[in-house]
């Protein structure tokens, strides 16, 4: 096991005057209002929180990682074979299921996430740079409702082999998913007390981390079991368990 960080020691840390003075000026009280209002106002049990909060933050971050680029990686796979071009994302590729002629047209946010990716790179770049420049809101776009019958049902659902759930179950949970690593990145909250994650998303605020998990395991067991074992998901677990186990409403 990858040896872990952990500051989140058993033994009480003691916060220097001096720091809870100048809280309001280097975090903010509004950042720190639900901490202190789910501690009653303790400063020290709110910082406690809010150090949890940078923990699990950190914890899941290397395992969404690992998971978009599965993701990512496993559509694009798919979609080369089975549309015979490694740029199928530049549109206008006939599709082999078609018995019209129909060629391959993605929507215009798609295709303005294509133009993006490959203006950060040289005209040169191969496709798989290409792939790994477009965001992470690019592949959910490929489970919407519009591609259906023209990609999920003759191709896209191999690149999710292990999946009982229908498309539009992997495109939510997908989208879901993006939402929580875009919290992250942006070093919003994503701690509760009862053993799941914020998201912010209307759709679904909160999701477990079994069901990140099992997003994965969609794509690849092996990858899940690889990524589950080596990165910090487990101790993503048993800092949820923790905070679950102060009595605190987060």
């Amino acid at each position: 096991m990858i040896a872990q960080i952990n500051f989140m020691s058993t033994t009480k840390f003691t916060y220097a005057a001096e720091f809870v003075a100048s809280i309001d000026r280097v975090i903010s009280q509004e950042r720190l209002s639900r901490y202190l209002a789910a501690t009653k106002g303790d400063i020290g049990e709110a910082l406690e929180l809010y150090e949890y909060n940078i923990a699990i933050s950190e914890a899941l971050f290397g395992f969404l990682h690992g998971l978009e680029v599965a993701v990512r990686n496993s559509i694009h796979y798919t979609l080369r074979r089975d549309l015979g071009t490694p740029t199928w994302y530049d549109g206008g590729v006939a599709l082999p299921c078609s018995t019209t002629g129909e060629a391959l047209s993605l929507t215009a946010v798609m295709d303005d996430m294509v133009t993006e990716a490959k203006a950060k790179l040289p005209p040169t770049a191969l496709p798989g740079k290409v792939i790994a420049e477009l965001t992470f809101g690019f592949w959910p776009n490929t489970l919407t409702k519009r591609f259906h019958s023209t990609l999920w049902l003759p191709s896209l659902h191999k690149a999710f082999p292990h999946a009982t759930a229908p498309r539009s179950i992997i495109h939510l949970r997908l989208e879901v998913i993006r939402r929580l690593r875009n919290r992250i990145a942006h070093h919003e909250p994503i701690l509760t007390s009862h053993n799941e994650v914020y998201t912010g998303f209307k759709d679904q605020p909160y999701i477990a981390l079994s069901s990140i998990l099992e997003c994965l395991e969609w794509v690849s067991k092996d990858a899940a079991l690889w990524l589950k074992a080596r990165s910090r998901y487990q101790w993503a677990e048993e800092l949820l368990l923790a905070v679950s186990k102060k009595g605190v409403t987060l």
